[in-house]
């Protein structure tokens, strides 16, 4: 008997037909489309499968969390993207926690993996997750006023929620989008923030799902119904290369 939660469990290597005969295992499958981004998908060996299994358990929030439901959702979605970024960095091995540098690793997503500022060499780094808020509709993730930030090319990333760690009233109130060329997903309401996690208390919101490749262009823009700074948080995972993850001090380029 597997001791792993019954969503990481189901995880397996043996493919999935349809009726029209497609593989829809997101373990198996060899590609998917997301929004406009047809994206290709690596294949896992039995290793890297169960190193994954074992050691997204580690990544997981505490019991009950809205975040570790979330994440427990969308578990096929983190298992898809680790096989387009290995697709994307050459069907690199995937190694887990502490990848050696030339090895494929993991990690919960942090600051230092995006930009916000304008175009400069070396890049606008983020250092923490504050945030500037408004009631007007301004840059949030960028490189240059109204113009995408671009991933870095030894790294990819999933996103699956976002978390605000002000308290007691966190202040975005909405966000929006922009992944690939034509990838404008909605505007999304996170006014949810402010009831704060059912269980913990940690202000949570669920939002589409994007996967971004290396050298993937992000962009995202805010507001807020009062003026104030938020920290806001990517919840997801980054996976990329051992020497790109383990860095202190961010020197990534695109």
């Amino acid at each position: 008997m597997s001791n792993f939660l019954p969503q990481i469990d189901a995880l397996n290597l043996v493919p999935k037909p349809n009726r029209g005969g497609t593989d829809t295992n997101p373990c198996t499958r060899v590609n998917i489309k997301l929004y406009s981004d047809n994206l290709k998908l690596c294949p896992l060996n039995d290793d890297e499968l169960n190193i994954f299994k074992a050691q997204f358990s580690t990544l997981l929030s505490m019991p009950g969390s809205d975040e570790r439901k979330i994440q427990l959702d969308r578990i096929e979605a983190y298992i898809i993207a680790l096989r387009a970024i290995k697709q994307s960095l050459n069907e690199v091995t995937f190694a887990g926690l502490n990848a050696e540098d030339t090895e494929l690793g993991m990690s919960l997503i942090r600051p230092m993996f995006t930009v916000a500022g304008a175009v400069a060499v070396p890049l606008a780094y983020k250092t923490n997750w504050n945030q500037a808020l408004t009631a007007v509709w301004a840059d949030w993730i960028w490189n240059g006023a109204g113009a995408a930030m671009t991933v870095g090319k030894d790294f990819g990333m999933v996103i699956t929620h976002l978390k605000s760690l002000v308290s007691p009233t966190p202040f975005m109130t909405e966000c929006r989008f922009e992944v690939g060329r034509t990838g404008i997903l909605n505007p999304s309401d996170v006014r949810c923030f402010i009831q704060g996690d059912t269980e913990n208390n940690v202000a949570i919101a669920s939002i589409p799902t994007m996967i971004l490749i290396p050298k993937a262009s992000f962009y995202a823009r805010a507001r807020s119904d009062v003026n104030g700074t938020d920290q806001i948080a990517l919840g997801g995972l980054v996976f990329g290369l051992g020497r790109a993850l383990k860095e202190e001090v961010p020197t990534w380029t695109a």
